[in-house]
């Protein structure tokens, strides 16, 4: 009788704590939040499966898996522990494996080589040289030490490492090939399969002297079924401390600036979440041109920064890619990178502006621009765009969505338009209606609501 009753107690408490909607789909920000991690897993797959362990290339079926369970969690929003590790904590993976460089040691007689470090490529070694072609592999330096040179090959996009040193590894003229070494511990994602189908989920907050290995760590346990439904499992481990507390980084991240400033101000969005001003998964937000210009940094590693520029009304001046030189601000970790950057930022600098840039291509809003009507404000589905621009001219009417991109658009040769436009297809939210009429372009906001 106890284990009758017990077996329905469980099975109460699976009923109470799965999400009553299953959901393994999120916005693409959600994705881009964790496109790292499910890299990041299916690479710790690969190396545990024989079927994949000579792969370089990440296959989608083990990446899409990882994925879905991180967003089956991400969705399960009636568990407070999610809350925990999601929003507040934000935990990633820790880069067990480097997904992204290897090191290459080369016979410093080998002309190849020389060839490679003097920046010129191909280098005549047809092995060495398809292999970077391949996989987009960049020179990310290198050292001599007495008669061997070391080549740091880097890859932007997240490689099953291991394999790709295994195929340098034959290179004529390669004595050895590996993987760069991660140094430390911290925070972490990590994967269980079960014997039953569904999969156990761990998320770890570690802190305590982490460059020689965390001292401290805390476990939130979940289990991902195959209809995506959650269940929360178990907490374990020390207690969390001071040294532990919220980050923004999961709101900088899937929030992007355009979303806030629609609801108010960049102040506001500044105020609400300053740890967006530190470098972090996500951006830094900065005003320029007496508040008239924002730019939203994304970085990218420590070298890296796009800096997308935008008028206060959304409207897309251009973007700028900025190489910071390094997180000591000494010489940039990819010194090659300096030659393709839009501006060099070194630490000591303001951050650069879109004039900096080259992208700012208009300080004053065309003639016409005062002409251009979007009516009603707000719209349950239909909208008129009006507007004169005093001559005949090639053009377009184009809605984007607060991430930027076309939902619809329409084409013109007009001195004047007056357009209907049905936007009852697209989800409620705020759009910009942009009008470009001979290389020029203006803005409107538009709140589309049912």
């Amino acid at each position: 009788m106890k284990s009758i009753f017990l077996s329905f107690l469980l099975s109460f408490l699976w009923v109470l704590t799965v999400n009553a909607q299953p959901n393994c789909d999120a916005p693409d920000a959600v994705r881009a939040f964790y496109h790292r991690d499910a890299q990041q897993l299916a690479v710790r797959l690969m190396q545990q499966n024989p079927q994949f362990q000579d792969s370089v290339e990440i296959p989608d079926e083990l990446y899409n898996r990882s994925m879905r369970l991180l967003l089956a969690v991400y969705n399960a929003v009636q568990l407070h522990e999610r809350d925990t590790v999601v929003e507040c904590l934000a935990i990633h993976t820790f880069q067990q494996v480097n997904m992204n460089g290897i090191t290459v040691a080369v016979n410093s007689g080998e002309t190849w080589a020389q060839n490679y470090i003097s920046g010129i490529f191909p280098t005549g070694n047809a092995d060495f040289d398809g292999l970077v072609t391949h996989y987009n592999l960049i020179n990310a330096g290198s050292f001599e030490i007495g008669n061997t040179i070391y080549l740091s090959l880097f890859s932007h996009e997240g490689l099953n490492t291991p394999a790709l040193a295994a195929l340098f590894q034959g290179v004529p003229g390669v004595q050895f090939a590996e993987v760069d070494t991660v140094i430390g511990d911290g925070n972490d994602i990590q994967v269980q399969e079960t014997l039953i189908e569904d999969v156990e989920i761990t998320y770890t907050a570690a802190w305590g002297d982490c460059p020689s290995g965390c001292i401290y760590s805390r476990n939130w346990k979940f289990r991902v079924k195959l209809d995506c439904g959650v269940q929360f499992l178990e907490v374990y481990g020390s207690e969390l401390t001071s040294e532990v507390s919220c980050s923004n980084s999961f709101t900088c991240a899937t929030e992007p600036l355009c979303l806030d400033w629609l609801r108010d101000t960049v102040a506001f969005y500044q105020a609400q979440f300053p740890d967006c001003n530190q470098p972090s998964y996500g951006s830094v937000v900065t005003q320029m041109d007496n508040g008239t210009v924002i730019g939203l940094h994304y970085f990218v590693g420590a070298d890296f920064d796009f800096v997308k520029f935008y008028t206060c009304d959304g409207f897309y001046l251009g973007q700028c890619l900025t190489t910071i030189a390094g997180p000591s601000c000494d010489n940039p970790f990819f010194p090659e990178l300096l030659e393709s950057a839009d501006t060099i930022w070194t630490c000591e600098q303001p951050f650069p502006t879109a004039q900096d840039c080259g992208v700012l291509r208009a300080n004053e809003p065309p003639a016409w621009a005062a002409s251009v009507q979007v009516t009603p404000n707000p719209s349950t589905g239909w909208i008129q765009v009006s507007a004169a621009f005093g001559g005949a001219r090639d053009g377009s009417v184009d809605i984007l969505n607060v991430l930027g991109q076309t939902v619809l658009q329409r084409r013109f040769k007009s001195d004047t338009i007056s357009e209907n436009i049905d936007l009852q297809g697209v989800a409620p939210g705020v759009y910009f209606v942009r009008v470009s009429s001979g290389g020029q372009q203006a803005s409107r906001k538009v709140v589309v609501q049912r």
